[in-house]
C-alpha cells in the first residue's frame, strides 16, 4: 500500500512538473511574441485616435486592410508580394486589434476615417487599397468616404454580407476564436502549424473550404509541396496569436457583421478588383458575383482549388502577379516600377 501512495504522489508531482514546464515555455513565448510584435511597430497618434501601424517596402503606397483575427503583423502578410513589387504597403491594426484602441473607430466608417487620419500623418495623399476578408467593409468604406485619395480598391475574399444572430454555423472568425480557446490555445495552433502543418492545414481546409476528403487531402499536399505557401501559412497562423490583444478587434468585428448594412458598391468611383477562392466556405462566390455587377468597374478573378484563403492552393502562385497587373493599368495610367 506504502508503494503505490508513493507512486501516485510521484505520479502526481511528475504531471504538475511537466504542466509548469509547458506554461513556462508558454510565457517565455508569449513575452517574446509580443516584445517582437511591439519593437517592429509604430503608434501613431492621429485625429481619430492612436493607430498602430507596420511599414515596408518602397513605391506606390498600398493601404492594407487586415482581417479578423488579426493586426498590422496580417496586414504586412497580406501586403508583402506587393512589397517585393515596388509598393510601399501601410499595414495599420485597426481597432481593437494589438496596440490600436477600440476608440478609434467601431463602425467600418469610423475604422475608415482612422485610416485616413493615420494617411494625414504619414504624409501620403493618396494609395492603393487591399481589403482581406472582415476587413473589406472597413476598406470599401474608405474608398467611399475618401474618393480622392484611393485609385484602386483589391478585395479579396471580401465579407459583404451581414451574418444573422446567432448563426447555426459560425463564421470562421467566431469558429477560430472557439477552437483558439486564449492565448494557449493560439500558442498551440501555431505550434502546431511549427511542427505538424498537415494537421493544422486540415483544420484550416476544415474552416475555410468545400470538397472532398480527396479534395481536402490534394490541396493539403499541394501546399505541404510548395515550400512558399507552407512559410506563408505558418506566417498566417502567426497572425492570429497571441489571441487575447486581438480579441476586442475580433468580438467588434462579429458584431459589426450582424449589424453591417448594404455595402455602397454601387457609389464607388474606383476600379475594384475581387479575389475570390472558388470553393470559399465562409464567402460563397454567388455573393461575390452579385458584388461584381454593383460596382461599375468590378474585375473577378476566381482561384480555383482554393477556399478563403487563396493565397493557398494547387492554383494560387502567381495571384498577386495578377494584382499587381491590375493596379499597373490604373495607377495615374502609368506602369509601376
Amino acid at each position: 500500500m506504502r508503494f503505490f501512495v508513493r507512486l501516485i504522489f510521484l505520479l502526481v508531482v511528475l504531471v504538475l512538473l511537466a504542466i509548469g514546464g509547458g506554461l513556462a515555455w508558454f510565457g517565455s513565448w508569449r513575452t517574446e511574441r509580443m516584445a517582437h510584435l511591439n519593437s517592429a511597430s509604430s503608434i501613431a497618434e492621429t485625429s481619430a485616435g492612436d493607430v498602430e501601424y507596420l511599414q515596408d517596402g518602397e513605391g506606390p503606397p498600398l493601404l492594407v486592410f487586415h482581417g479578423a483575427p488579426g493586426g498590422c503583423d496580417q496586414a504586412l502578410l497580406l501586403g508583402s508580394s506587393l512589397a517585393e513589387q515596388g509598393f510601399q504597403v501601410i499595414a495599420p491594426s485597426r481597432p481593437g486589434y494589438l496596440r490600436t484602441p477600440l476608440t478609434s473607430g467601431l463602425s467600418p466608417e469610423k475604422q475608415a476615417d482612422a485610416m485616413a487620419a493615420l494617411l494625414d500623418k504619414l504624409g501620403i495623399e493618396n494609395v492603393a487599397v487591399l481589403g482581406f476578408s472582415m476587413g473589406a467593409p472597413a476598406a470599401v468604406e474608405f474608398c467611399r468616404r475618401h474618393p480622392r485619395r484611393a485609385w484602386a480598391l483589391v478585395l479579396i475574399s471580401a465579407v459583404t454580407k451581414k451574418s444573422p444572430p446567432p448563426p447555426a454555423d459560425p463564421p470562421m472568425p467566431a469558429i477560430l476564436n472557439q477552437r483558439l480557446t486564449g492565448d494557449i490555445g493560439s500558442w498551440f495552433l501555431v505550434h502546431t502549424a511549427e511542427r505538424d502543418p498537415s494537421k493544422a492545414l486540415g483544420w484550416c481546409f476544415d474552416l475555410a473550404q468545400t470538397g472532398s476528403e480527396t479534395d481536402r487531402a490534394k490541396w493539403i499536399l499541394s501546399v505541404l509541396g510548395n515550400p512558399g505557401q507552407l512559410s506563408w501559412f505558418r506566417d498566417f497562423v502567426g497572425t492570429f496569436a497571441p489571441i487575447a490583444p486581438r480579441e476586442s478587434g475580433l468580438k467588434n468585428d462579429l458584431l459589426q457583421l450582424r449589424a453591417l448594412p448594404e455595402l455602397p458598391f454601387d457609389k464607388l468611383t474606383v476600379p475594384i478588383l475581387l479575389v475570390q477562392g472558388a470553393e470559399d466556405s465562409f464567402v460563397p462566390p454567388a455573393e461575390i458575383e452579385v458584388v461584381k455587377k454593383k460596382g461599375p468597374a468590378a474585375e473577378l478573378l476566381v482561384v480555383p482549388n482554393t477556399g478563403h484563403v487563396p493565397e493557398l492552393g494547387p492554383e494560387s502562385d502567381g495571384i498577386f502577379n495578377k494584382v499587381r497587373e491590375f493596379l499597373d493599368r490604373f495607377h495615374g495610367g502609368q506602369s509601376l516600377p
